[in-house]
C-alpha cells in the first residue's frame, strides 16, 4: 500500500520509484499463482481475500489515475486471477458497486491535489 500512495501522491522520480516498487511486489505475488485459478488452487482462500485490494481497488485506482500499475503484458497470471476473483458470485456480493467506487476515487484523488 505505501508505494501505491507514493505513486499516486508523488511526482517525477519519486512516483517512478514507487511505481517500480509496486510492480516488483505484484510480480512476486504473481509468481505464487503458478497458473492456478486462485492462490490455493481452484478455490478461494485467505491469500485471495487479503489480496482483494489488488483485484478490485488497485484496478479502480489505476483506471482513475491513469497510472499503469499492472497490465496483461507484464502480469498475465495476476490479471487473470483478478478477473476470476471479482467474477466469483460470493465475492461480487460483497464488493461495492464499481461505478460508485470510481466516483469515490475521482473525488478522493481530486481532493488530495492529485494531477496526471
Amino acid at each position: 500500500m505505501p508505494p501505491v500512495w507514493k505513486a499516486l501522491l508523488g511526482s517525477g522520480e519519486e512516483r517512478e520509484k514507487a511505481m517500480e516498487e509496486v510492480r516488483r511486489c505484484l510480480k512476486t505475488l504473481e509468481s505464487v499463482l503458478d497458473r492456478n485459478r486462485f492462490f490455493r488452487g481452484e478455490t478461494i482462500g485467505l491469500v485471495d481475500i487479503a489480496a482483494n485490494f489488488i483485484a478490485f481497488w488497485l484496478r479502480a485506482i489505476q483506471e482513475v489515475s491513469g497510472l499503469d500499475f499492472m497490465n496483461a503484458d507484464q502480469l498475465p497470471l495476476l490479471i487473470k486471477w483478478c478477473e476470476e476473483f471479482v467474477s466469483c458470485n460470493v465475492v461480487k456480493e460483497h464488493l461495492p458497486p464499481r461505478d460508485k467506487l470510481i466516483t469515490f476515487m475521482k473525488n478522493w484523488l481530486s481532493g488530495n491535489g492529485w494531477t496526471d
